[in-house]
């Protein structure tokens, strides 16, 4: 394993809880999870709030038309972002047992979004599953006995959902039907330590962010971890590959605990570094 030599830049520390960043038209569209608010955040590190989210945000992906869908985690609702309302388009909750989690947003439209099965908070550990939605089609169950779906990257031929079953520890590959439905191939790798947000690069490998490791680490197509990234003591939270050509890394973080989270009581961090290799896939 190889450790990676670029310091990482601090873009902005003025979020709570960072999540599910997106690159698009020069910056990070990012769920600011426990500060309730989708936001923005620039290469000159200004952070612009487009809304306040009270059902708390989670994953996000952007529609062929250049509209953002988002899961929210507490009422389990599927809405879109036109740039001056938030408007429901699907209710999961008959479908789901817990908050829902990350998404990921194909080029047709098709999402796929994780419902995590339980409260990590108050509640013992049950599988989840991972729904899948279309604005045709609405939304329906594509995999059970998921264990706490996180991280989702969908393989730039579409036919690969690579998902981070939190308190399992491990990334595991799921093969794509046409009609959305997922079927378990293999365990890419086991971790530990709760994989969180995670995303796709050239070669095939994913970074990963090691919720109770206190790091992010790149991890190969064949499962070898490659790569290593310190988060200095915060929260390792979820990643990104964006800017010109996707050849910038982006490393979210959280300065807080687990015990301080269940209180809303967090400092987010967005950094950046020059990826050894590009972004590919989706988000």
């Amino acid at each position: 394993m190889t450790h990676h030599s670029p310091v990482p830049r601090l873009l902005t520390d003025e979020l709570v809880f960072p999540e599910s960043p997106r690159w698009r038209d020069g910056q990070l569209w990012i769920s600011d999870v426990h500060g309730y608010a989708l936001v923005t955040v620039s290469d000159d590190g200004s952070v612009h709030r487009l809304c306040q989210v009270p059902g708390r945000p989670a994953g996000s992906g952007f529609l062929p038309d250049g509209r953002l869908l988002l899961a929210t985690a507490l009422d389990r609702v599927l809405s879109v972002w036109d740039g001056a309302d938030l408007k429901p388009v699907a209710d999961l909750a008959c479908l789901t047992s817990g908050p829902l989690n990350d998404m990921v947003v194909d080029p047709t439209g098709r999402a796929w979004v994780g419902d995590t099965g339980f409260n990590l908070m108050t509640e013992h550990p049950r599988p989840g599953r991972i729904i899948t939605f279309s604005l045709d089609d609405g939304p329906r169950v594509a995999a059970e006995d998921v264990m706490f779906p996180n991280g989702m990257v969908l393989t730039p031929d579409g036919r690969e959902l690579v998902v981070n079953e939190s308190v399992a520890g491990r990334a595991s590959v799921f093969s794509v039907a046409a009609d959305g439905s997922l079927n378990r191939a293999r365990t890419l790798v086991d971790l530990g330590s709760m994989p969180d947000g995670m995303c796709l690069d050239a070669e095939g490998a994913v970074w990963i962010p090691l919720l109770r490791g206190g790091r992010f680490v790149r991890v190969s197509a064949t499962g070898e971890v490659l790569d290593s990234i310190d988060a200095e003591g915060r929260l390792p939270v979820s990643c990104a590959l964006g800017g010109p050509s996707r050849q910038w890394l982006y490393l979210c973080s959280a300065d807080s605990t687990m015990a301080d989270l269940a209180q809303g009581r967090s400092r987010g961090f967005v950094h950046c570094l020059p990826a050894p290799v590009p972004g590919a896939g989706l988000p």
